[in-house]
């Protein structure tokens, strides 16, 4: 269909956000464009109401647009309404939301520590969400404990739908039955994986790696975009290849590989732990785009913030002793009160590999400004 001689409109799939400029983010591939104001004002005429040819002659563009699946064509009009969703600066492009604190397993390493029976209401959950819409939000990681047992989780999910961001489900995977999967609307859902049946039931419990295997051939039989999250143990050092072999299989699209941190459960489980040394290779395996990493001269964290189920805004799960306020009152105004560490504060601003390391974990790190001893190891820096 020739584009010029018909109407022009923005995909479902397409958001036009403002963060610290103007961009346009595809929320099926989680791709974000950076793009200039006058791309902006044109996207923003894209509505199915006008022709191509009344809109434009950046016939580059426009079927750059069109290949992307930024925008479509109809043969006659259908107009939607068009908006930019605006942040403030720093922007917060992505939101552990933790609905509950409940949750099936006992890991060993978890960093919230034991199940308990406190859940974010749902009303507050969903305005939470529709707000970090509308503040330019990108992606939003539905989290825990285990949020499959968050029992408002298909009317959460339902009145969540249609805001333009990308809905990731966090979850261990053992919840997931054919008959949910039905109602699991989300763009993604994230399994954890923490090495082959050996070392995922040793650190998750006996029989769980099963469980979470009938998990992931739902999601997949499904056709949600699924991801997985690794934490380096005692033991699955050697069950990485294997591992890697199987995202391959399932077509992957993120793999995030991190080391254990003392937190939570973790502090009373010496014998999971490896040393930085052990460790460090095996975080090569991780691939895909993750969220904790730095930006702009800053360390991590710097568009990043969490919601524990009490409605407390932290600068991220490990940090839920600190809040920055309440979100359900305004999320936004917990936003404006993080704290953003630049990387030339650090002890280790001098590096020589700082612009690629950028200062690694804060938490993980013995203080705030000081190096993070897994990130050395892993650049070969001794400390």
């Amino acid at each position: 269909m020739n584009w010029r001689t018909s109407y022009l409109r923005l995909t479902s799939q397409a958001a036009l956000k403002h963060l610290e400029g103007p961009f346009v983010y595809h929320i099926g591939r989680d791709e974000l464009y950076e793009i200039d104001p006058l791309a902006q004002r044109f996207l923003t005429q894209c509505d199915g109401s006008m022709l191509g040819s009344a809109l434009t002659d950046e016939a580059e563009f426009v079927e750059y647009c069109l290949a992307e699946g930024i925008l479509e064509v109809l043969s006659r009009p259908a107009p939607i309404a068009v908006f930019i969703d605006r942040s403030p600066s720093p922007s917060l492009r992505y939101l552990e939301l933790h609905l509950t604190h409940r949750c099936n397993l006992k890991c060993r390493h978890c960093y919230l520590g034991a199940s308990r029976p406190h859940d974010l209401p749902l009303a507050d959950a969903v305005g939470i969400t529709r707000e970090f819409s509308e503040m330019g939000g990108l992606r939003l990681l539905i989290s825990g404990g285990e949020p499959m047992l968050y029992q408002a989780l298909p009317s959460y999910l339902e009145q969540t739908s249609g805001l333009k961001i990308r809905r990731i489900l966090f979850t261990n995977g053992t919840q997931i039955t054919p008959e949910n999967i039905e109602w699991l609307d989300v763009d993604e859902i994230q399994f954890s994986l923490d090495g082959w049946e050996g070392g995922h039931d040793w650190l998750r419990g006996t029989g769980v790696f099963e469980k979470t295997m009938t998990g992931v051939h739902i999601a997949r039989k499904a056709g949600i975009p699924i991801s997985f999250s690794t934490m380096i143990h005692k033991g699955n050092l050697d069950q990485f290849d294997r591992m890697r072999e199987f995202m391959a299989e399932m077509e992957v699209v993120e793999w995030g590989v991190d080391i254990l941190t003392a937190a939570g459960s973790f502090k009373n489980q010496a014998d999971v732990a490896v040393t930085y040394e052990e460790a460090a290779p095996l975080m090569a395996y991780a691939y895909g785009g993750g969220y904790h990493g730095a930006s702009d001269g800053y360390a991590c964290g710097r568009h990043l913030m969490a919601v524990m189920p009490d409605g407390k805004a932290v600068k991220c799960g490990f940090y839920r002793d600190q809040p920055l306020g309440d979100a359900r009152v305004s999320l936004r105004d917990c936003w404006l009160k993080m704290t953003h560490i630049r990387l030339d504060q650090l002890e280790c601003r001098d590096c020589p590999v700082l612009e690629e390391c950028r200062g690694g974990c804060r938490f993980r790190a013995e203080h705030p400004l000081g190096p993070d001893p897994a990130m050395c190891r892993i650049y070969g820096i001794s400390k």
